[in-house]
């Protein structure tokens, strides 16, 4: 056999057990890389999965956080939120405006309590119900507010919404029907002045008065005593110790003389 015929095939040899040992570790770093890249890709999949949870718990409590928030529960003072809710609050809210549509604007009237509210209420005065006299005493300034009338003190002439009747300092101011005290004010030309509601939208005031003897609220019979007669205000000092007495109705003045029983 040819020498160099041998040698070439000793070098084929050689060369093919190089190129396949080569291709061997080849493909052993190949499935070596594809398994760490598979590790990898589990990794990152893991990592974003978590991600993605935290993302979600974030969301999920902040949600839960905004459905607490000052808007929906009130904040008492120290910054601590009470727990009525948003829905509690709408429950309260409708009952707030039903209860106060089932009321009427006159249970409020006069700003009294509720009870002296229910109290007016069972009044039944009216046109042809009588008053009584407040104080005995002769009529010095009958009312009129179509014409006018002679005010001394004033020395001039003007309309009189109530009528003035002569007493004396002391004397003790009969109601003049049942009713309600509905207010106690102070006024410069009358005095202290008590109104009183007897009914039906009626209401009696008596002026030039001192210490009273009720209060506003209060439930006072006919007849009882409710204050006395004060010494006239500088307006009415020449007509003499006095009382002013009148009758309205819904912000309109009436005659008392109309409901009590008179005779000139």
């Amino acid at each position: 056999m040819d020498k160099k015929f041998i040698a070439a095939v000793a070098v084929c040899f050689v060369a093919l057990v190089g190129v396949a040992t080569g291709t061997y570790f080849l493909g052993q770093k190949s499935d070596e890389n594809i398994v760490k890249l598979g590790k990898a890709n589990i990794t990152e999949t893991t990592a974003a999965d978590k991600n993605i949870e935290a993302a979600g718990n974030v969301v999920e409590k902040e949600t839960a956080m905004e459905s607490e928030t000052p808007k929906d529960r009130e904040v008492e003072p120290g910054g601590y939120l009470t727990e009525e809710t948003t829905k509690e609050k709408a429950v309260n809210n409708v009952v707030e405006e039903n209860t106060q549509s089932n009321v009427s604007k006159k249970d409020y009237l006069y700003g009294l309590s509720s009870e002296a509210a229910a109290q007016i209420k069972t009044l039944k005065f009216n046109k042809n119900s009588k008053l009584i006299w407040p104080v005995e005493g002769s009529i010095i300034m009958p009312y009129d507010v179509k014409n006018t009338v002679y005010y001394a003190t004033l020395d001039e002439y003007k309309t009189n919404p109530g009528i003035v009747i002569q007493s004396s300092k002391g004397t003790a101011i009969k109601a003049a029907a049942d009713g309600v005290i509905t207010k106690i004010t102070q006024d410069d030309e009358l005095g202290v002045v008590i109104s009183q509601a007897v009914g039906n939208d009626y209401i009696v005031n008596y002026g030039q008065t001192i210490n009273p003897e009720v209060k506003e609220g209060s439930f006072v019979e006919a007849g009882q005593t409710i204050a006395y007669v004060n010494q006239p205000t500088k307006y009415y000092s020449k007509e003499g110790d006095n009382i002013y007495f009148s009758v309205e109705r819904n912000g309109k003045t009436k005659d008392p003389l109309n409901y009590i029983d008179y005779e000139d």
